[in-house]
């Protein structure tokens, strides 16, 4: 099943979600979906969806001491599988109620809607909690004061666990800008390191973060006013 998917797949889990929900939407126009366990690709897609998008957030914790890649991750599960998945229900939702339902010959059995119905009001509820938790993470991101983003961002590249990436950039030009050597670096070498500010290099990263922060929060307000918007309309039906 898709809620089982082996942990090997790595980075490929992303395309094996997308995978998933599209195959999803297929089965949303076949006769398999009136049999009981119809909706079992549906529950499953929910879970998987889940357990990554909820395990990646709560791993992150400060964005600041986390490797950019768990983020991109996050972001890319939010703005694929779970777009996908999104619009899915979106058009299942105005096939299934009575003012937006269509005929269709050799469509869907009549029996089959009450089932697909409690499998997109499920989908919807399990969706808004992953995406509100995700939103919750930014704004506690967003809402830290300046300065300490700045700290934890100094202090984050000064422990000596870098060997590679910004952490270990950051050390070296640290290092030479405390012994600069103007006869062994040269003029323009030395002139560029004492224009190289530590702390400023930390408030830019902050203010960068923040904006992308910023960004995808907003793609998650997005999906959220979807989600509630789907949720009054099945209310409503």
């Amino acid at each position: 099943m898709v809620s089982t998917m082996p942990q090997g797949f790595g980075s490929d889990i992303i395309d094996w979600m997308n995978f998933a929900v599209f195959l999803n939407a297929w089965n949303l126009n076949s006769h398999e979906l009136s049999q009981p366990d119809g909706g079992g690709l549906w529950q499953a897609l929910d879970a998987l969806l889940e357990k990554h998008i909820l395990e990646k957030t709560r791993s992150i914790g400060s964005l600041v001491c986390s490797p950019s890649d768990s983020f991109s991750s996050l972001v890319q599960l939010i703005t694929e599988p779970l777009a996908w998945h999104l619009l899915v229900i979106q058009s299942h939702v105005r096939f299934c109620l009575p003012s937006g339902k269509k005929k269709k010959k050799g469509g869907l059995a009549e029996q089959s809607t009450p089932l697909l119905s409690n499998a997109a009001r499920d989908s919807i509820h399990s969706l808004c909690g992953m995406v509100e938790e995700v939103a919750n993470w930014i704004r506690e991101q967003i809402s830290r004061p300046e300065d300490e983003i700045v700290d934890a961002t100094l202090s984050s590249f000064r422990r000596n666990e870098h060997d590679e990436g910004p952490g270990k950039v950051f050390q070296i030009l640290e290092r030479l800008l405390s012994q600069i050597d103007k006869d062994e670096l040269g003029d323009r070498i030395c002139q560029a390191l004492k224009s190289w500010n530590p702390v400023d290099v930390s408030r830019k990263i902050a203010i960068g973060n923040s904006m992308v922060l910023s960004e995808f929060l907003c793609i998650c307000e997005s999906k959220m006013k979807s989600l509630r918007a789907l949720k009054q309309q099945i209310a409503q039906a």
